[in-house]
């Protein structure tokens, strides 16, 4: 129902202007995180409305696409992005979309959000994350000795009652971007809290933004049960209480003790088995045992997203790829298109066609790839290679350089 089309009109509206301040906040904080492509299209949608009644006319996606210089695909996957960090809400009716933009969060909100702030960091070095700090901190002002001497409403105004008086809907507001939280969490809070001794948890303790606060660093940071144990009480004061930003601190510490002792590990066994890197150094070995996972971090330098894991997800389940099959399709066209993840609709019409040419192995699927390269000289998935393609003579083919998978190794080493 979501899915767009270049006929399918939209139109926009907000409740409120974005202003200067705004667009800081979304270049310097937002923009690490959603990407150029997701900005672009949030200040496009922003300046298609009218300045005075905040709603714009009616346009077709079709625009969208020219004005943009994007395809339909590419559209669909920013205005994706928009919608997970709570820039955009969209409703649908008929053939028409309707799009809601949202404030961004304040600077405060954004950073101590339990989420954005983490996400924002793990975009940018920790050197450039303090930097951008520094846009909005306020400088300390010293009250040492001063008493707040401010009068309170009651004290300057009459108690005033007006029978018939009526709120009034439809008015300019805040409209901010509300704190982003994970809805879909395996989290197990009964484990965790019968984890934790009964003198040092207080259940009320536990409320409705703590628990989100736990899902949200569980998600992030892949902490468990028990681990996040271990974080709960250090954040939790003698009264019992938590304090919600210490228990994002010692998150935040406990991955980097564990990244850190899991690479030392792995420097151990790297040292001590010679045949390790030889393993990796083998294509077929390798897209054979990789998790989806770790395959979209070695190609992104970095971050995985939850949507690019879903299309892995899908294509093993409903184009009923083999899963080595998958991640050989995944890094050959990731790689072939400057590091972009394609929607699950490209990688399923290539998927069908991988499986009509009988690609049902790893080894199928390189030799597949190699054929690729040798008939276009570039590394794209063209249906005319397709056509010439034919598993029988994989024996009679010579072996062709593959440069991307080189260089892919190699960065993975």
């Amino acid at each position: 129902m979501d899915k767009i089309r270049r006929n399918d009109q939209f139109y926009v509206y907000a409740k409120a202007a974005i202003d200067t301040a705004d667009y800081q906040v979304l270049s310097v904080f937002y923009l690490p995180v959603i990407g150029p492509q997701a900005f672009a299209l949030f200040s496009l949608l922003c300046n298609l409305m009218n300045r005075q009644t905040l709603t714009s006319e009616r346009y077709l996606h079709g625009d969208l696409e020219s004005l943009m210089n994007l395809k339909l695909t590419s559209l669909e996957t920013a205005r994706h992005q928009l919608e997970a960090i709570g820039l955009l809400n969209v409703y649908f009716y008929s053939d028409c979309f309707s799009y809601e933009i949202k404030k961004p969060m304040s600077p405060s909100a954004f950073i101590n959000d339990g989420i954005l702030g983490q996400y924002l960091l793990a975009a940018v070095t920790e050197s450039r994350f303090q930097k951008l700090l520094q846009f909005f901190k306020l400088p300390k002002v010293d009250k040492t000795g001063f008493i707040n001497v401010t009068k309170s409403f009651e004290d300057v105004f009459p108690s005033i009652t007006i029978s018939n008086y009526q709120s009034v809907s439809g008015l300019i507001d805040s409209s901010v971007a509300v704190p982003i939280n994970i809805k879909k969490s395996d989290f197990d809070f009964r484990l965790f809290t019968e984890s934790i001794p009964g003198p040092f948890l207080d259940k009320s303790q536990l409320t409705e933004e703590v628990k989100n606060k736990i899902r949200n660093l569980s998600y992030v940071y892949g902490i468990d049960e028990i681990a996040m144990k271990d974080i709960f009480l250090k954040a939790t004061n003698p009264q019992l209480e938590v304090d919600i930003i210490k228990l994002s601190r010692y998150a935040r510490d406990a991955y980097k003790q564990k990244t850190q002792i899991e690479k030392q590990t792995d420097e151990i066994n790297l040292s001590s088995n010679e045949n390790a890197q030889e393993g990796i150094k083998d294509p077929a070995t390798y897209f054979s045992s990789i998790s989806p996972k770790k395959l979209l971090s070695d190609l992104s330098g970095g971050m995985v997203s939850s949507a690019d894991l879903r299309i892995i997800e899908r294509l093993i389940d409903e184009v009923k790829l083999d899963r080595g099959v998958v991640n050989v399709l995944v890094a050959y066209t990731v790689k072939n298109k400057d590091g972009v993840m394609p929607s699950f609709d490209y990688f399923e019409k290539v998927g069908m066609s991988w499986l009509r040419n009988q690609i049902t192995s790893v080894e199928s699927a390189l030799d597949y790839v190699k054929h690729l390269n040798r008939e276009n000289g570039k590394h794209q998935d063209s249906s005319s290679s397709k056509k010439a393609y034919s598993k029988n003579k994989y024996s009679d083919k010579p072996e062709v350089k593959i440069d991307w998978l080189e260089s892919y190794i190699k960065s993975i080493e």
